[in-house]
């Protein structure tokens, strides 16, 4: 049987101060420039239209950027000595202070990583997933106390279980199978609603919670059920049609000249699964991004160009703080994925004029950038990453 390669974290996510560090990094504290980006614009106050929704293209997020600030420069500094391979993006305030590539993307064709290169970002997708959850409840076809026995009356304690208990994971529901074949995303979430099971976890609570993802494609299932368009569909009227981001869905995205390659750390040796591991990721992880694609994603998330109010989105069911694709720790959020040899890291605040995002194309459980990346925001901002 196929086996799942996306399952980060297993328990409820323990704060950074309670953790031991990966790396032995200090970084000074930088006092940066502050800066201005406008990220989108609305018009005539339908934030959700094509014309009001696109990025701005201000910061120019296509372009390599030298580290600014000590901070940067630290960062760039450490990357290097750690053998980073991937494409890392700085933002204060809106001011872009570090966009470089490290390693390489295709070493078989000598080609880079940079600022244009795509990374499946695995389970940070998650969010679009939630977005089009928010959506549908500010466009009336759902309510976040919507039961999924309205869509899936099957599934274990369909009965007691809410939409807002899926965007949270708080559902007590886990997936043991997988299928070994793929037909179409609506059969993809019918195998995962036939083969839900009790995780142990207490439904609507954080207790006993763990992180699965069933949660995310029974919520596709659920979306293209009330808008009767597949879930590909939906991500692309609303993210590239509307949001102008230009993000690619498998399977495109594997032809993609600008794709980066997977590879085992240290070596040339290229990783990738079989077709089925890819597709079955309906709503939970199937897309690819740059590091400026991602970063105007959460500004326009974080400024409501996406739904009426993104805090509708982000309420918790503590003790876990999880909730659509982010870990949030008061007001800074962060985002995680890993998907056979790739590992995206996210940390971001201010109304997503702050963060710091690492996508790259070299991972295993030894060799992980998450905690670079959360105490050079926390340095770069004098926030605590969670």
């Amino acid at each position: 049987m196929l086996k799942r390669t996306d399952l980060f974290p297993a328990k409820v996510k323990v704060r950074w101060v309670k953790r031991p560090s990966l790396y032995f990094l200090l970084f000074g504290i930088a006092i940066v420039g502050f800066g201005t980006v406008t990220v989108a614009s609305q018009s005539h106050g339908q934030h959700r239209e094509a014309k009001d929704v696109s990025a701005s293209s201000e910061p120019n997020l296509d372009k390599t950027v030298a580290a600014d600030g000590k901070v940067a420069k630290k960062l760039n500094q450490a990357l290097e000595d750690n053998h980073f391979s991937g494409t890392a993006l700085v933002v204060k305030n809106g001011k872009v202070l570090l966009h470089e590539g490290y390693g390489k993307a295709n070493v078989q064709k000598n080609r880079s990583n940079n600022p244009k290169t795509t990374f499946p970002i695995a389970s940070t997708a998650k969010i679009l997933t939630a977005i089009l959850v928010g959506q549908s409840v500010d466009a009336g076809k759902l309510s976040y106390d919507s039961k999924l026995s309205d869509y899936y009356p099957n599934v274990p304690n369909a009965d007691q279980i809410t939409i807002r208990d899926l965007l949270t994971m708080t559902s007590g529901l886990k997936q043991s199978k997988q299928p070994e074949e793929y037909s179409n995303d609506m059969a993809n979430v019918d195998f995962s609603a036939a083969n839900a099971e009790s995780s142990g976890g207490v439904i609507g609570t954080g207790d006993g919670w763990s992180y699965q993802p069933i949660n995310y494609r029974l919520l596709a299932g659920i979306l293209m059920k009330v808008t009767g368009k597949s879930y590909q569909e939906l991500c692309q009227q609303t993210f590239n049609h509307n949001a102008k981001l230009g993000i690619s869905y498998y399977p495109a995205f594997k032809q993609a000249a600008n794709l980066a390659n997977a590879y085992q750390v240290g070596t040339d040796s290229e990783r990738d699964v079989t077709t089925v591991e890819y597709q079955r990721e309906t709503g939970t992880g199937n897309v690819a991004m740059t590091t400026g694609q991602l970063y105007q994603l959460y500004r326009l998330f974080f400024t409501n160009k996406l739904t009426k109010n993104h805090q509708d989105l982000l309420v918790q069911h503590l003790p876990a703080h999880y909730a659509s694709g982010l870990y949030g720790y008061g007001s800074v959020y962060e985002g995680h994925g890993i998907f056979s040899g790739y590992e995206s890291n996210v940390v971001v605040s201010n109304q997503g004029k702050d963060a710091v995002i690492l996508l790259s194309n070299q991972y295993d459980k030894e060799h992980s950038f998450q905690k670079v990346g959360q105490e050079a925001f926390s340095q770069l901002t004098g926030k605590e990453a969670p």
